[in-house]
């Protein structure tokens, strides 16, 4: 089986030093890029799987050139790596139509999780993420099945968004409470468990045995996309 070709484009010697040793043991093959500049020329040579695509690039930005990605090769993933925590920059780069967003620093196993999701379930057009039968656009707040606009509230959004950012894995209420709150110690309520059986009926869930949103006796919940 051939080797996934990444491009990682970021003014990092050191990240491309890292990515390079540990991606190569997962079998692929990654190629390092210091600019935005040289991409074009890059991209007509080889047609990677996925960019890895830094936002605070010398130069243009990472923002400036995911547009000009996504223009030029629509279908090419892209995910955005940054430094910054900013929630404005991440929707921005999703807006744009950026696949994935991943916030440095990052463990190297998130970021060979996040990228083979990615490769292995690109996303659909309109940067609209599939939840089995559903399309989630967390820029717009909402879900469309079967040609119906369901409305998200912010927090079922912000939940909803949390879990497709971490599919497939386990997630403790104290981590979605974090996620939800920015605050770790936050006290656990029900509100969570409320947020999630709302989501489970936008979802088309069955309350009793629900194939998205699951509850894993004593450790948390699940979200899976494909199911």
């Amino acid at each position: 089986m051939p080797r996934r070709e990444i491009l990682l484009v970021d003014d990092d010697v050191v990240l491309h030093a890292l990515l390079q040793e540990y991606l190569t043991e997962h079998h692929y093959r990654i190629h390092t890029l210091l600019n935005g500049e040289e991409i074009d020329s890059f991209c007509q040579n080889s047609q990677p799987d996925l960019i890895l695509l830094d936002i605070m690039l010398p130069g243009k930005d990472g923002l400036y050139w995911l547009e000009w990605i996504k223009k030029h090769h629509p279908h090419l993933p892209v995910m955005l790596l940054s430094a910054k925590k900013s929630a404005d920059e991440r929707l921005a780069g999703l807006e744009v139509g950026a696949d994935d967003y991943l916030t440095k620093p990052f463990h190297p196993k998130e970021l060979l999780i996040r990228l083979q999701k990615i490769i292995r379930n690109p996303a659909p057009p309109n940067n609209l993420i599939a939840i089995g039968d559903n399309r989630f656009d967390p820029l717009h707040e909402k879900l469309e099945r079967d040609g119906t606009v369901i409305k998200l509230t912010t927090q079922e959004n912000r939940l909803l968004e949390f879990f497709c950012q971490n599919a497939g894995q386990v997630l403790t209420r104290d981590a979605i409470s974090h996620a939800m709150s920015g605050n770790e110690h936050l006290p656990l309520n029900r509100s969570i468990d409320m947020t999630i059986n709302r989501l489970r009926k936008k979802l088309g869930d069955d309350a009793h045995d629900p194939q998205h949103l699951r509850t894993i006796w004593r450790k948390g919940y699940r979200l899976l996309i494909n199911a």
